[in-house]
Protein backbone atom coordinates (compact mmCIF):
# COMPACT_ATOMS: atom_id res chain seq x y z
CA UNK A 1 0.00 0.00 0.00
CA UNK A 2 1.18 3.30 -0.72
CA UNK A 3 -1.02 6.91 -0.28
CA UNK A 4 -0.74 10.34 0.54
CA UNK A 5 -2.70 11.93 2.82
CA UNK A 6 -2.92 15.20 4.14
CA UNK A 7 -1.75 15.26 7.53
CA UNK A 8 -4.60 17.50 9.48
CA UNK A 9 -7.58 15.57 7.80
CA UNK A 10 -5.81 12.45 8.64
CA UNK A 11 -5.29 12.65 11.84
CA UNK A 12 -8.88 13.65 12.42
CA UNK A 13 -10.01 10.72 10.74
CA UNK A 14 -7.14 8.65 13.16
CA UNK A 15 -8.76 10.58 16.32
CA UNK A 16 -12.23 9.43 15.62
CA UNK A 17 -11.92 5.66 15.08
CA UNK A 18 -9.59 5.22 17.60
CA UNK A 19 -12.13 6.15 19.95
CA UNK A 20 -13.44 2.60 19.70
CA UNK A 21 -9.53 1.09 20.01
CA UNK A 22 -9.46 -1.25 22.66
CA UNK A 23 -6.70 -0.36 25.90
CA UNK A 24 -7.29 -3.63 27.77
CA UNK A 25 -7.73 -6.45 26.15
CA UNK A 26 -5.69 -9.86 25.34
CA UNK A 27 -6.34 -9.74 21.37
CA UNK A 28 -3.28 -7.47 20.68
CA UNK A 29 -4.82 -6.58 17.11
CA UNK A 30 -7.90 -5.23 18.96
CA UNK A 31 -4.97 -2.23 20.02
CA UNK A 32 -4.77 -1.32 16.50
CA UNK A 33 -6.48 0.56 13.69
CA UNK A 34 -6.83 -0.63 10.34
CA UNK A 35 -6.32 1.21 7.33
CA UNK A 36 -7.42 -0.25 3.70
CA UNK A 37 -7.70 1.62 0.62
CA UNK A 38 -10.99 1.96 -1.06
CA UNK A 39 -11.46 3.78 -4.35
CA UNK A 40 -9.98 7.18 -3.79
CA UNK A 41 -9.93 6.85 -0.16
CA UNK A 42 -8.80 5.86 3.31
CA UNK A 43 -10.95 3.53 5.24
CA UNK A 44 -10.02 3.28 9.17
CA UNK A 45 -11.51 1.51 11.92
CA UNK A 46 -11.40 0.92 15.70
CA UNK A 47 -12.86 -1.77 17.35
CA UNK A 48 -13.02 -3.25 20.84
CA UNK A 49 -15.57 -6.19 19.67
CA UNK A 50 -18.61 -4.16 21.73
CA UNK A 51 -18.45 -1.07 19.37
CA UNK A 52 -16.59 -0.37 16.33
CA UNK A 53 -16.00 3.29 14.42
CA UNK A 54 -14.97 3.71 10.63
CA UNK A 55 -14.15 6.96 9.19
CA UNK A 56 -12.76 8.10 5.82
CA UNK A 57 -10.37 10.47 4.74
CA UNK A 58 -9.71 11.22 0.96
CA UNK A 59 -6.41 10.54 -0.16
CA UNK A 60 -4.30 10.00 -2.96
CA UNK A 61 -3.97 6.31 -3.81
CA UNK A 62 -0.52 5.18 -5.56
CA UNK A 63 -0.68 1.44 -4.64
CA UNK A 64 -3.43 -0.19 -3.06
CA UNK A 65 -3.43 -2.30 0.30
CA UNK A 66 -4.43 -2.91 3.82
CA UNK A 67 -2.65 -3.09 7.42
CA UNK A 68 -3.49 -2.74 10.89
CA UNK A 69 -1.23 -0.11 12.64
CA UNK A 70 -0.71 0.39 16.52
CA UNK A 71 -3.40 3.17 17.50
CA UNK A 72 -1.48 4.74 20.04
CA UNK A 73 1.95 5.06 18.55
CA UNK A 74 0.25 5.51 15.08
CA UNK A 75 -2.16 8.45 16.15
CA UNK A 76 0.87 10.28 18.20
CA UNK A 77 3.37 10.65 15.23
CA UNK A 78 0.43 11.49 12.80
CA UNK A 79 -0.46 14.17 15.90
CA UNK A 80 2.94 15.79 15.30
CA UNK A 81 3.91 16.08 11.82
CA UNK A 82 3.35 19.30 10.41
CA UNK A 83 0.29 20.08 8.27
CA UNK A 84 1.72 19.15 5.20
CA UNK A 85 0.89 16.27 2.91
CA UNK A 86 1.92 12.93 4.64
CA UNK A 87 3.53 9.84 2.20
CA UNK A 88 2.58 6.39 4.13
CA UNK A 89 3.59 3.17 2.59
CA UNK A 90 3.29 -0.16 3.80
CA UNK A 91 5.54 -3.18 3.32
CA UNK A 92 4.50 -6.05 1.45
CA UNK A 93 6.90 -8.24 2.80
CA UNK A 94 6.39 -7.58 6.73
CA UNK A 95 3.95 -5.13 7.15
CA UNK A 96 6.33 -1.95 8.26
CA UNK A 97 4.70 0.97 8.03
CA UNK A 98 6.92 4.13 6.40
CA UNK A 99 5.46 7.54 7.04
CA UNK A 100 7.44 10.65 5.91
CA UNK A 101 5.99 13.76 6.32
CA UNK A 102 8.70 16.95 5.44
CA UNK A 103 11.95 15.80 7.24
CA UNK A 104 10.36 13.91 9.60
CA UNK A 105 10.68 9.86 8.87
CA UNK A 106 9.11 7.04 10.87
CA UNK A 107 8.75 3.39 10.36
CA UNK A 108 6.57 0.99 12.61
CA UNK A 109 5.49 -1.98 13.10
CA UNK A 110 2.36 -3.15 11.98
CA UNK A 111 -0.32 -6.53 11.52
CA UNK A 112 -2.09 -8.14 8.38
CA UNK A 113 -5.09 -6.89 8.01
CA UNK A 114 -6.72 -10.17 7.29
CA UNK A 115 -6.21 -10.89 11.41
CA UNK A 116 -8.45 -7.44 11.99
CA UNK A 117 -11.99 -8.64 13.30
CA UNK A 118 -14.66 -6.98 10.47
CA UNK A 119 -17.24 -4.56 11.79
CA UNK A 120 -21.25 -6.39 11.96
CA UNK A 121 -22.76 -5.33 9.54
CA UNK A 122 -26.24 -3.76 9.93
CA UNK A 123 -28.27 -4.63 6.84
CA UNK A 124 -31.95 -3.96 7.97
CA UNK A 125 -34.03 -2.75 11.27
CA UNK A 126 -35.95 0.14 12.85
CA UNK A 127 -34.83 3.00 11.65
CA UNK A 128 -35.39 7.30 12.46
CA UNK A 129 -33.24 10.09 11.48
CA UNK A 130 -32.63 12.92 14.18
CA UNK A 131 -30.81 16.56 13.52
CA UNK A 132 -26.70 15.96 15.38
CA UNK A 133 -27.61 18.69 17.72
CA UNK A 134 -30.53 17.63 19.21
CA UNK A 135 -29.24 14.04 18.84
CA UNK A 136 -25.56 15.51 21.07
CA UNK A 137 -28.09 17.54 23.45
CA UNK A 138 -30.20 14.44 24.46
CA UNK A 139 -27.43 12.20 24.90
CA UNK A 140 -25.25 14.60 26.89
CA UNK A 141 -28.42 15.80 29.44
CA UNK A 142 -29.00 12.36 30.31
CA UNK A 143 -25.13 10.31 29.98
CA UNK A 144 -23.51 11.41 33.47
CA UNK A 145 -26.57 9.80 35.07
CA UNK A 146 -25.57 5.99 33.61
CA UNK A 147 -24.47 3.42 37.01
CA UNK A 148 -20.47 2.62 37.05
CA UNK A 149 -21.43 -0.97 39.22
CA UNK A 150 -20.64 -3.68 36.67
CA UNK A 151 -22.99 -5.91 38.89
CA UNK A 152 -25.70 -4.43 37.73
CA UNK A 153 -25.04 -4.62 33.93
CA UNK A 154 -28.90 -3.27 32.67
CA UNK A 155 -28.38 -0.29 34.26
CA UNK A 156 -24.50 0.50 32.33
CA UNK A 157 -26.69 2.46 29.64
CA UNK A 158 -28.97 4.26 28.79
CA UNK A 159 -32.39 3.44 28.29
CA UNK A 160 -33.51 4.34 24.54
CA UNK A 161 -37.30 4.68 24.17
CA UNK A 162 -39.55 5.13 21.24
CA UNK A 163 -43.24 6.02 22.16
CA UNK A 164 -45.54 7.53 18.95
CA UNK A 165 -43.85 10.75 17.59
CA UNK A 166 -41.02 11.04 20.84
CA UNK A 167 -37.91 9.68 21.72
CA UNK A 168 -36.97 8.95 25.15
CA UNK A 169 -33.67 8.61 26.70
CA UNK A 170 -33.66 7.33 30.49
CA UNK A 171 -30.40 6.45 33.06
CA UNK A 172 -29.94 6.10 36.70
CA UNK A 173 -27.55 4.74 39.19
CA UNK A 174 -30.32 4.17 42.01
CA UNK A 175 -29.47 8.05 43.36
CA UNK A 176 -30.54 10.14 40.67
CA UNK A 177 -32.07 9.45 37.58
CA UNK A 178 -32.19 11.91 34.50
CA UNK A 179 -35.24 11.53 31.88
CA UNK A 180 -35.20 13.41 28.18
CA UNK A 181 -37.51 13.21 25.46
CA UNK A 182 -37.95 15.05 22.15
CA UNK A 183 -40.18 15.18 19.64
CA UNK A 184 -39.44 13.55 15.61
CA UNK A 185 -41.59 14.12 12.99
CA UNK A 186 -42.86 10.71 11.04
CA UNK A 187 -41.52 8.66 13.41
CA UNK A 188 -43.15 5.08 12.92
CA UNK A 189 -41.33 3.24 15.39
CA UNK A 190 -41.82 1.97 18.82
CA UNK A 191 -39.98 -0.29 20.99
CA UNK A 192 -36.88 -0.17 23.36
CA UNK A 193 -33.31 -0.45 24.01
CA UNK A 194 -30.46 -0.25 26.54
CA UNK A 195 -27.67 1.63 24.99
CA UNK A 196 -23.85 1.17 26.49
CA UNK A 197 -22.35 4.06 28.15
CA UNK A 198 -19.33 3.76 26.28
CA UNK A 199 -21.21 4.20 23.38
CA UNK A 200 -23.44 7.29 24.24
CA UNK A 201 -20.04 8.96 25.99
CA UNK A 202 -18.67 8.80 22.23
CA UNK A 203 -21.49 9.28 20.15
CA UNK A 204 -21.77 12.19 22.17
CA UNK A 205 -18.22 13.48 21.19
CA UNK A 206 -18.53 13.06 18.02
CA UNK A 207 -21.54 14.65 17.41
CA UNK A 208 -21.59 18.41 16.67
CA UNK A 209 -24.66 21.37 17.31
CA UNK A 210 -25.57 21.24 13.71
CA UNK A 211 -28.98 20.78 11.89
CA UNK A 212 -27.56 17.88 9.81
CA UNK A 213 -28.85 14.17 10.36
CA UNK A 214 -28.18 11.69 12.02
CA UNK A 215 -29.24 8.22 10.53
CA UNK A 216 -29.78 6.04 13.92
CA UNK A 217 -30.48 1.82 13.15
CA UNK A 218 -31.61 -0.33 15.80
CA UNK A 219 -31.62 -4.54 15.22
CA UNK A 220 -32.40 -6.62 18.40
CA UNK A 221 -28.61 -6.48 19.65
CA UNK A 222 -27.23 -3.53 17.65
CA UNK A 223 -27.53 -0.08 17.06
CA UNK A 224 -25.89 1.95 14.34
CA UNK A 225 -25.07 5.87 13.93
CA UNK A 226 -24.30 7.49 10.45
CA UNK A 227 -23.10 10.62 10.32
CA UNK A 228 -20.77 13.14 8.38
CA UNK A 229 -18.74 10.05 6.73
CA UNK A 230 -18.39 8.48 10.06
CA UNK A 231 -20.10 4.94 11.06
CA UNK A 232 -20.39 3.58 14.51
CA UNK A 233 -21.94 0.26 15.75
CA UNK A 234 -22.10 -0.82 19.10
CA UNK A 235 -24.03 -4.13 20.67
CA UNK A 236 -26.82 -3.37 22.99
CA UNK A 237 -27.32 -4.25 26.56
CA UNK A 238 -29.09 -7.39 27.54
CA UNK A 239 -31.69 -7.44 30.64
CA UNK A 240 -34.96 -5.34 31.92
CA UNK A 241 -34.41 -1.74 32.73
CA UNK A 242 -35.95 -0.53 36.04
CA UNK A 243 -39.88 0.81 35.76
CA UNK A 244 -38.59 4.87 35.66
CA UNK A 245 -42.14 6.29 35.93
CA UNK A 246 -42.64 4.90 39.24
CA UNK A 247 -39.22 6.74 40.72
CA UNK A 248 -40.05 10.01 38.94
CA UNK A 249 -42.29 12.20 42.08
CA UNK A 250 -46.08 13.28 40.68
CA UNK A 251 -46.57 15.75 43.36
CA UNK A 252 -44.37 18.17 45.12
CA UNK A 253 -45.20 20.42 48.03
CA UNK A 254 -42.42 23.10 47.51
CA UNK A 255 -41.83 24.29 44.25
CA UNK A 256 -39.30 26.94 43.58
CA UNK A 257 -38.11 29.02 40.22
CA UNK A 258 -34.33 29.80 40.56
CA UNK A 259 -31.78 31.02 37.79
CA UNK A 260 -29.60 28.33 36.95
CA UNK A 261 -26.49 30.16 36.46
CA UNK A 262 -26.78 31.21 40.00
CA UNK A 263 -27.45 28.15 41.37
CA UNK A 264 -24.95 26.18 39.50
CA UNK A 265 -22.14 29.02 40.88
CA UNK A 266 -23.12 29.02 43.87
CA UNK A 267 -23.80 24.94 44.30
CA UNK A 268 -20.15 24.70 42.66
CA UNK A 269 -18.53 26.90 45.05
CA UNK A 270 -20.14 25.33 48.35
CA UNK A 271 -18.60 22.22 46.80
CA UNK A 272 -15.60 23.23 47.87
CA UNK A 273 -15.70 22.42 51.07
CA UNK A 274 -18.43 20.07 51.01
CA UNK A 275 -15.41 17.73 49.42
CA UNK A 276 -14.67 17.40 53.28
CA UNK A 277 -17.93 16.09 54.49
CA UNK A 278 -18.59 13.34 51.70
CA UNK A 279 -19.69 16.09 48.95
CA UNK A 280 -22.75 17.16 50.96
CA UNK A 281 -24.62 20.52 50.68
CA UNK A 282 -27.87 21.30 53.10
CA UNK A 283 -30.34 23.61 50.90
CA UNK A 284 -32.57 25.56 52.69
CA UNK A 285 -35.63 26.88 51.24
CA UNK A 286 -37.20 30.56 52.63
CA UNK A 287 -39.55 33.00 51.44
CA UNK A 288 -37.40 34.71 48.72
CA UNK A 289 -34.30 32.59 48.87
CA UNK A 290 -32.41 29.39 48.88
CA UNK A 291 -29.23 28.69 51.17
CA UNK A 292 -26.86 26.93 50.46
CA UNK A 293 -24.25 25.48 53.49
CA UNK A 294 -21.36 23.42 53.77
CA UNK A 295 -19.39 21.84 56.65
CA UNK A 296 -16.02 20.76 56.75
CA UNK A 297 -15.01 20.87 60.37
CA UNK A 298 -11.57 20.84 59.58
CA UNK A 299 -11.37 24.06 57.31
CA UNK A 300 -14.53 25.86 57.85
CA UNK A 301 -17.75 26.63 56.21
CA UNK A 302 -19.77 27.81 53.24
CA UNK A 303 -22.87 29.80 53.36
CA UNK A 304 -24.15 30.61 49.91
CA UNK A 305 -27.35 32.62 48.80
CA UNK A 306 -29.77 32.67 45.74
CA UNK A 307 -32.93 34.43 44.90
CA UNK A 308 -35.82 32.55 43.99
CA UNK A 309 -39.95 32.56 43.36
CA UNK A 310 -41.27 30.23 46.12
CA UNK A 311 -44.72 28.34 45.89
CA UNK A 312 -45.40 25.98 48.53
CA UNK A 313 -44.03 25.48 51.69
CA UNK A 314 -40.30 26.36 53.22
CA UNK A 315 -38.24 23.33 53.85
CA UNK A 316 -34.74 22.30 53.14
CA UNK A 317 -33.13 19.18 51.91
CA UNK A 318 -29.73 17.69 51.85
CA UNK A 319 -27.80 16.48 48.68
CA UNK A 320 -24.51 15.49 47.13
CA UNK A 321 -23.33 18.33 45.39
CA UNK A 322 -21.96 16.90 42.57
CA UNK A 323 -25.19 15.32 41.39
CA UNK A 324 -26.85 18.72 41.68
CA UNK A 325 -23.47 20.18 39.46
CA UNK A 326 -24.26 17.57 36.71
CA UNK A 327 -27.70 18.23 35.91
CA UNK A 328 -27.36 21.91 36.38
CA UNK A 329 -24.12 21.91 33.66
CA UNK A 330 -26.26 19.75 31.27
CA UNK A 331 -29.40 22.06 30.78
CA UNK A 332 -29.35 25.32 29.08
CA UNK A 333 -32.19 26.93 30.57
CA UNK A 334 -31.93 30.32 32.06
CA UNK A 335 -34.39 29.29 34.58
CA UNK A 336 -35.03 25.81 36.39
CA UNK A 337 -37.42 24.51 38.23
CA UNK A 338 -36.93 22.93 42.05
CA UNK A 339 -39.46 20.40 43.38
CA UNK A 340 -39.44 19.26 46.34
CA UNK A 341 -41.35 17.44 49.20
CA UNK A 342 -39.59 17.37 52.47
CA UNK A 343 -35.91 16.47 53.52
CA UNK A 344 -36.50 12.71 52.87
CA UNK A 345 -38.26 12.63 49.30
CA UNK A 346 -36.41 12.73 46.50
CA UNK A 347 -35.75 16.09 44.68
CA UNK A 348 -36.97 17.13 41.40
CA UNK A 349 -35.06 19.54 38.38
CA UNK A 350 -36.73 20.21 35.68
CA UNK A 351 -37.46 22.74 32.60
CA UNK A 352 -41.10 24.59 32.68
CA UNK A 353 -42.41 21.54 30.05
CA UNK A 354 -41.59 18.02 30.94
CA UNK A 355 -39.11 17.00 28.19
CA UNK A 356 -36.75 16.96 30.77
CA UNK A 357 -36.52 15.37 34.25
CA UNK A 358 -33.91 14.86 36.72
CA UNK A 359 -34.46 12.99 40.04
CA UNK A 360 -32.09 13.25 42.79
CA UNK A 361 -32.14 11.40 46.24
CA UNK A 362 -31.47 13.05 49.27
CA UNK A 363 -28.72 12.50 51.97
CA UNK A 364 -28.83 12.22 55.45
CA UNK A 365 -26.92 14.99 57.26
CA UNK A 366 -25.96 15.54 60.78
Amino acid sequence: MKVEVNQKDFYQAINIVRKAVSTKTTLPILSGILLKTEGQRLRLVGTDLEMGIEAFVEAEIIEEGEVVLPAIYFANIIKELPNEKVDLEISKDNNTAFIKCGYSKFNINGSPADEFPSLPKVKSGKSFKIKEGRLKEIFGQVEFAISKDESKPFLNGGLLLFEEDKIKLVATDTYRLAYREDSIEELDIEGDAIVPSNTISEIAKLLNDSEDLVEVVLTENQILFNFAGITMVSRLIEGQFPNYKQVIPKNSKTKVEVDRMELLRATKRAALLARQDADIIKINLKEDRLVITANAPEVGQAYEEVSISLLGQETEIAFNANYLVDCLKAMKDETVNVELSGSLAPGVIKRDSDDYVYVIMPVRSA
